[in-house]
Formats: structure tokens, C-alpha cells, sequence
């Protein structure tokens, strides 16, 4: 035990290391229907997931007006978590995924590159958002804000297999966002998860699939400050591998007579409309609307 935090003996690690180097080496489809087994098996034995699951879609069912959310991508959902781990395991392992990514519209960030007041690209809990920041650096050099888990060693491992030439990773604290800041002003690109909470103080109580939820103002405050340039950023899932893919995003209520609350209404409204379209890619086990922890 260490402040508080279990740790992780060298043994654990190296077997965690050797296990994903295993499971990195399995082909694409194995590794999809292994995570759907599971997903299943994880769904029958919690409890408490299904009871998060359960909650989070009920919630989006009620606003659901155009009725994305059916049974049978609600049974796709309920394995995407571990269908998701066993993808990022192929991820952090292999040297190049190009091979099972289709590209859209990447043309745009090669247009958006190297701009003075710098790029914020949006990728909340949908698709692969392990895959998404690694595409991106291959256009520009990407600094991603992340939520570093307790355990040390476990963090040092995930910064192992995250992190790039171009590709850095900074936790959500004031040295984090102060870091992310000085990328944009000099012209680089930072990636986000607007659907993450954010600690007490950093957000506000906005509605989302018309429940109050705790937002994170960061992003209207670094486009506020550096005028920089918002793109969404989705990496979906599809037979032989993932469809990339980068969206403009509408600034024009970036203003100063705009208040905070209705640029966060506008970014939670995009957030559900990405949703709504898939889905059955969505983390639906997250607790989007819980209360904040002080940071």
C-alpha cells in the first residue's frame, strides 16, 4: 500500500505485459468475439453495471424521437466495454494499425494543421477513443488530457502503451490544463472527453438526454482564450476494422454575448446526437450523472 493505493509487484506486470502481447497477436475478429463472450458473461454476473446500463439508456430512450435505441443494439451495447478492452489491447500493441483503419475526411485536419491559435479535437465515450487520439498524431502532434487511474504502476503502464513520438498524455489536474494551454498557443492540438466529469469547481449542471449533468467548461474556456478550432473525432467500429473520421464543428456561438451554459448545452446536444446515431458504441456503464469528486 502506498498513499493510499494498492500496487502492482513487477511479477503482475511483466504477466500483464506477456498476456497482451498474446492477445495483440489474434487476429481482429477472434479478438471482437472472445469480448462479446465476455460481455455477456460480464453483463450476467454485475449487478451493478446492469443497473448503470439499464439507467443511462432508460434516461436516452425517453428523448429517443427518431428510435435509435432498439433491442438489438442495446444487446451490442452491452459488450462494446469488453469488446473495447480487447481492441485497445490490438491497439497498444501492434506498431501500425493502417491496415484496419478507412479514413474520412482526414483531409480537414491536414488543413487545420499547424494553425497559430491551435486545434481541440472532441472524442467522448464512443467507438474507439483509445485509437482515435493515435490517428490523429499521425497528422499532427497531439497532447490528451486523461484521468490517471489509482494505482501508480497501472498508470505507468497505460502511459507505456499510450504514448507516442507524437503523442503525450497530460491528467486532468492544473499542471495538466496549464500544459494544455501552451500547446494550443503555439500551435499544436490537445485531444478531450467532454463527457468526462470533471472534478468539483471545473464544471456546470447542464442537461443531457435531459438529465442534469456535470459538465466541464474547460473546452468553451481554451476555444474562449485561444480562438482555436474544434473538430469531433470518431473511430467506429465496422467489419474489418474501424472507420475514422473528423468533423468541423459550428463555432459561430463562440461569441462573447453567448452565455457559458448555452455553448454547453450545444456541445451536450452533439454529444447526443453522435450517441443516438451509434449507439451501440456508447459506454452506457459510465456514470455520466454522478456528483463530482473534489480534485
Amino acid at each position: 500500500m502506498k498513499n493510499g493505493c494498492l500496487n502492482l509487484k513487477p511479477l503482475t506486470i511483466a504477466f500483464i505485459k506477456i498476456t497482451f502481447k498474446c492477445f495483440g497477436l489474434l487476429p481482429l475478429p477472434i479478438l471482437r468475439f472472445c469480448g462479446k463472450c465476455l460481455g455477456y458473461f460480464f453483463w450476467g454476473l454485475s449487478p451493478k453495471y446492469r443497473f448503470q446500463f439499464n439507467k443511462n439508456w432508460n434516461q436516452a430512450k425517453k428523448f429517443d424521437k427518431n428510435r435509435k435505441l432498439v433491442n438489438s443494439k442495446k444487446l451490442k451495447a452491452v459488450v462494446h466495454p469488453t469488446v473495447f478492452f480487447l481492441e485497445s489491447i490490438k491497439i497498444w500493441t501492434q506498431v501500425n494499425c493502417n491496415n484496419f483503419v478507412v479514413r474520412e475526411n482526414e483531409g480537414l485536419l491536414r488543413e487545420l494543421r499547424g494553425k497559430p491559435q491551435g486545434l481541440i479535437c472532441l472524442s467522448p465515450h464512443l467507438g474507439s477513443f483509445e485509437l482515435a487520439p493515435r490517428l490523429v498524431s499521425e497528422v499532427m502532434p497531439m497532447t490528451v488530457l486523461y484521468h490517471p487511474p489509482k494505482m501508480p504502476e497501472l498508470n505507468q503502464l497505460l502511459l507505456e502503451y499510450r504514448t507516442k513520438p507524437d503523442l503525450d498524455f497530460v491528467a486532468t489536474n492544473y499542471s495538466g490544463v496549464k500544459l494544455l494551454l501552451k500547446v494550443l498557443k503555439n500551435g499544436g492540438s490537445v485531444g478531450i472527453l467532454p463527457d468526462q466529469v470533471p472534478p468539483r469547481g471545473a464544471g456546470k449542471w447542464t442537461p443531457f438526454f435531459g438529465k442534469m449533468a456535470y459538465t466541464s467548461t474547460l473546452v468553451v474556456k481554451l476555444a474562449k482564450i485561444t480562438s482555436a478550432q474544434i473538430v469531433w473525432i470518431t473511430c467506429l467500429r465496422y467489419k474489418k476494422g474501424w472507420k475514422f473520421s473528423v468533423e468541423l464543428w459550428d463555432q459561430s456561438f463562440f461569441c462573447k454575448e453567448i452565455d457559458e451554459n448555452e455553448i454547453l448545452i450545444n456541445l451536450n446536444k452533439k454529444m447526443e446526437s453522435l450517441i443516438y446515431e451509434n449507439p451501440e458504441e456508447y459506454l452506457w456503464g459510465y456514470d455520466r450523472f454522478k456528483k463530482p469528486k473534489i480534485n
